[in-house]
């Protein structure tokens, strides 16, 4: 009974865990794709392109993360800071749960290890390992 409370207990847990939004646990706001315009293309063996973006009525420049656009190609991009920029498709999407599922996956894992360690050092009853086999009885033997 105990061990359905402890694996009812921990399901519950994991079902939370994940579901909580990142923004509860302090995650940062996932990044926002940007329409960009290929100004300057790069050969992928010499470097980057450029790209051009509206940023609130201003246009900025800045090195795209990859290469082999063509001049005045439309691309999504994601800013990262400085003054490299990243393509959209290359920036993972969606929660980052994969971690914080791992770990508690790991958690239930050694709780169920750490409980079968219990149950196999101090079992509530142990049976003998042979059995004694019953002697059979005489057929002039009374019973």
């Amino acid at each position: 009974m105990f061990i359905l409370l402890v694996v009812g207990l921990v399901g519950i847990g994991v079902a939370v865990a994940l579901l909580v939004p990142l923004k509860v646990l302090g995650a940062t706001e996932p990044l926002r794709p940007v329409a960009a315009t290929v100004v300057e293309t790069g050969s992928c063996g010499q470097g980057t392109d450029t790209v051009e973006w509206d940023a609130n009525g201003e246009k900025k420049q800045a090195k795209l993360d990859g290469c082999g656009h063509t001049k005045g190609e439309k691309v999504e991009i994601v800013l990262t800071g400085g003054d490299m920029v990243s393509s959209a498709a290359s920036v993972p999407s969606g929660p980052p749960i994969t971690s914080r599922l791992t770990a508690l996956l790991l958690c239930l894992a050694a709780l169920a290890g750490g409980f079968y360690a219990f149950l196999f050092r101090y079992a509530p009853l142990r049976a003998p390992a042979v059995l004694p086999v019953p002697t059979p009885r005489r057929a002039g033997s009374p019973s």
